[in-house]
Order: C-alpha cells, then structure tokens, then sequence
C-alpha cells in the first residue's frame, strides 16, 4: 500500500469516526425539528419514520396563538441579555484588576474563582432562596438576574482573565504614558484587542442563562413573569397541550442559543483558544 493511499485511509477513517461521534449528538436536535413541524394526524403516526412525512408550521403557530408563547420567548431573551451584559461588564473590570494592579491575595482571587463555580446550583438553592426571600426579590427579574449573574461571572472571569495574560503589560504603561486612566485603558486598548475572547464569554454566558431551569423555576412564581425552559415544562403537563405543542416551544427554545453560537462562532473559537495559551 503506498503512502498517499495509506494517507487517504487514515483521512477516511477518521471522518468516519467524527460522523459516527455526531450522529447520537445531533439526532436528537433532528428529531425535534422534524416531529414539531409535521401535521397533527402525522405526529400521532404508529410507527415514525426516520423521513418526516409532512410540513407544517401548525403547531409553532398554536403555541404563539393558543398558549402566548411569545411573551415569554420576550422574558428570557430579555432576562439573558441583561444578565449577559452585566456579567461581562463585571468579569471585564474584574479580570483586568488582576492585570492591572498588584494587591494581597491576588493569586488566591484567581484560585476561588474556579472553585466558586464548582458548586452545583442544586446544592445551594435552598439558602439561595432564603437570601432571596430576605431581600423580597423572590418573583422579581432583580433577583433572578442576580442570581444569573453570580453563577455566571466565576467561569466569565476566568475565561476573560486568561485571554488578558496574553496581552502585554507594557501597554498599561504606554497607556499611562499617554494620559489614559485605567478604566479608559481597559475601554481604548484591552477591550478592542480582547474582543475575541469577550465574544467567547457571551456566547457561553449567554447559553448557560438561557438554558437555565432550576433558578427561575424556584425564584419566579407568576406565570407571566416566567422564562421559556420553565413554561415548557409546566407546559409539558396540561392536558389540553399535544406531544406536538411540547415540542414546537422546545424548537423555540433551541433557535436563538443556536443562531448566537453560530454567527459568534469565529469569535468562539479564536477567544478560546487565544486565551489557552500565555504570548
């Protein structure tokens, strides 16, 4: 066997590792799709194709019409845009803190950072809502952002601190040089250099809210206040919805986590693996 054949094989073996490493991962994602945009008299079907046999927005168009989805469709891209945009404004300030300025305990700031996120949310819901409960933020989008953005800012200032390493210090001190004040630094020449890693942090600060169930599951109590993931699954067990219904709001769930990934998607990488290593 020659080597440029032997080349191939290799190139063909792997290939076919990857599409069959894909497949459990997408199916899922491609059952969704095609069970919520068939017909009614098709989704009841015995037994279901793999192929969809029908096309029909019926059902995306009852859960806007008959259940209001839209409304909280507008909760939580809402909720996660500003929980999104807070915590990065305050994983910036904070990873260019421990750029910038030399104070006590630094290093051990960069240690707990990861250790904080370790905690399942689980494991602490209870004094979360107790702490919640004392404030009065229980069933207030205050409360839940808060509590977004301290879940999120531990892995948004770890990601945000690396890519800053990677910057050279000395443009502190060319900034200094030439009037900038610190924040204006951050703003005017780390921000703009750091921009692929910023968009790396959104998009993954943006999903883990977006997805999040057990928060505003505990911490929202009036309907119309509540996020997608939560409506979906009180959704899940009203009789008067279909299998169909349930589906077509968890499509809607997928789409926009799924279309911020994509058109961020370069950002993502080169922020990730910008940030991976030290210049």
């Amino acid at each position: 066997m020659t080597k440029k054949r032997k080349e191939l094989c290799k190139d063909l073996g792997v290939n076919l590792l990857a599409i069959g490493a894909m497949i459990p991962a997408l199916f899922p994602i491609y059952w969704l799709m095609v069970s919520a945009l068939q017909r009614p008299e098709d989704i009841t079907r015995i037994p279901q194709g793999l192929l969809p046999q029908s096309f029909s927005l019926y059902f995306v168009k009852k859960v806007f019409a008959e259940f209001g989805i839209g409304r909280f469709l507008f909760n939580s891209v809402f909720l996660s845009l500003t929980a999104t945009a807070l915590t990065l404004v305050i994983a910036c300030l904070a990873a260019f803190s421990y750029k910038a300025y030399k104070y006590r305990l630094r290093e051990s700031f960069s240690k707990m950072i990861l250790f904080v996120y370790m905690f399942p949310q689980i494991l602490i819901i209870i004094p979360i809502y107790l702490l919640m409960s004392k404030l009065n933020l229980i069933n207030s989008w205050t409360g839940l952002i808060l509590c977004y953005i301290a879940f999120e800012l531990p892995i948004c200032i770890w990601t945000m601190q690396s890519y800053f390493e990677t910057i050279p210090a000395d443009l502190i001190e060319a900034a200094e040089i030439d009037g900038l004040a610190r924040v204006e630094t951050l703003w005017h020449v780390f921000l703009p250099v750091a921009l692929p890693g910023l968009a790396a942090s959104g998009i993954m600060t943006f999903i883990g809210i977006w997805n999040n169930f057990l928060l505003a599951n505990t911490l929202l109590i009036d309907e119309a206040k509540k996020t997608l993931p939560v409506i979906i699954a009180d959704f899940s067990s009203r009789d008067s919805m279909l299998q169909g219904d349930v589906l077509a709001a968890s499509l809607l769930v997928c789409i926009p986590s799924f279309l911020f990934a994509l058109f961020a998607q370069k950002y993502l990488v080169g922020g990730l693996t910008s940030g991976a290593v030290k210049g």
